[in-house]
């Protein structure tokens, strides 16, 4: 287990049209493996991409418990079968009496697991907690070409989601994203620190388009664990970046810079 090559996607969805959104996935796995000069082993979705952000009262219609053969997960399913792909992307999940934001990885052989958004924006144009539930861990989910840590737009904010992920063993950490241009520049700054202070990859997929009344510039983009810019898509166009990732030059930045040795909690 040495690299992999990951991509990133971006592209305007039908708010509450999810195989019309299976259809847009499709298109940008096809665009991405024509860019790439390798098989593709992992392609990232924004957050509540299959779906739609902004759905409101019509999230319910949309929900499917997980994992289930569901619209969104078969649709899902049957493309990285198809591609021979790992999928990450944003789905609205019910558990229980709650509907929760979550993320879901689904690789060539079926579900490998999913996460629920742990922070809930409720300020400004975001109204999250009258929607969903909040979830409480962070997972790292183990793939044939690393370990993958997955956290959701606002959960940035709050380092531990970060560094949970970190000491858990993640090589690299992936943000879906539903921030519209308002908070971008917030984004941009987060992303460098927080890879400097986990010392993984670290990969930012954002929302394009306008959804009700927000608008996103995507600006979806890769850095590595010195905050250094690998691969973005400019604001506005939609698209996919491949990129490869070497995760054994983990090992170099973390004995040159070994925060994630001294931050580990003292028994």
């Amino acid at each position: 287990m040495g690299f992999m090559y990951l991509a990133i996607s971006q592209a305007p969805i039908i708010l509450g049209d999810v195989s019309k959104n299976l259809e847009i996935m499709e298109k940008l796995i096809i665009e991405a493996q024509e860019k790439s000069k390798s098989n593709i082993d992992l392609i990232v979705f924004p957050e509540l991409f299959i779906t739609g952000y902004n759905l409101r009262d019509n999230y319910n219609e949309v929900a499917e418990k997980i994992p289930t053969s569901g619209v969104a997960q078969k649709g899902i399913a049957k493309l990285a079968k198809k591609f021979n792909v790992h999928i990450i992307t944003g789905i609205v999940e019910r558990s229980g009496k709650s509907l929760f934001n979550s993320a879901i990885l689904v690789g060539p052989v079926g579900y490998i697991g999913h996460y629920q958004k742990r922070f809930l924006p409720n300020f400004g144009p975001f109204e999250e907690k009258i929607y969903f539930g909040e979830g409480n861990k962070s997972n790292v989910f183990d793939t044939p070409f690393g370990k993958i840590g997955i956290q959701i737009c606002y959960d940035i904010f709050f380092p531990e989601t970060s560094m949970d992920l970190a000491h858990n063993g993640a090589d690299l950490i992936i943000n879906l994203s539903a921030s519209p241009t308002t908070s971008r520049p917030l984004f941009h700054r987060m992303l460098p620190a927080r890879a400097i202070e986990t010392t993984c990859f670290y990969a930012y997929s954002n929302n394009v388009g306008t959804q009700g009344s927000l608008t996103f510039a995507g600006e979806s983009l890769v850095v590595d664990p010195r905050g250094k810019t690998i691969a973005e898509i400019p604001s506005f166009e939609e698209g996919t970046i491949v990129c490869e990732l070497t995760f054994e030059d983990l090992e170099r930045f973390r004995d040159a810079r070994p925060v994630l040795r001294d931050s580990k909690k003292k028994e």
